[in-house]
């Protein structure tokens, strides 16, 4: 079947946000019989292991040397603390505000790189942001 590409993106997005809340939903249930660390050790694992898969697929593995600069480590640790923090909403939080805070991210950095950083922001993006939070 020959999907626009608006229609296949549609989809793709939805999947994901299906795979994300099942992913969330597992680690909740989870988090009852396994401490912290042990849930972050398996995610990691299992993300280790498709991100590599991926990569070696499309060719896009480099050798670890040419990763190692500055705005790669600071990317990482970023990730890394991201991460902790979102398994730690996960596990702490009810599902719904877990997921709405997931949700109000790109409006918060949208409107932070706008007004700390100087970045370009259309006026659609500008609208979207107020419009979008009273929602979440």
């Amino acid at each position: 079947m020959d999907l626009a590409p608006n229609i296949r993106g549609s989809l793709l997005m939805t999947s994901a946000m299906a795979t994300f809340n099942i992913n969330d939903a597992i680690t909740k249930a989870v988090s009852a019989e396994m401490n912290f660390g042990q849930v972050m050790m398996v995610r990691g694992w299992f993300a280790i292991v498709l991100i590599a898969a991926l990569a070696l697929h499309q060719g896009a593995l480099r050798p670890l040397g040419a990763l190692m600069i500055i705005p790669v480590v600071l990317r990482v640790a970023g990730e890394v603390g991201g991460t902790i923090l979102l398994l730690a909403a996960i596990v702490n939080l009810p599902p719904a505000n877990a997921t709405a805070i997931i949700q109000v991210l790109p409006l918060a950095i949208t409107l932070g790189v706008g007004l700390r950083f100087g970045e370009s922001v259309g006026w659609r993006r500008w609208l979207a942001i107020p419009d979008n939070v009273p929602g979440l």
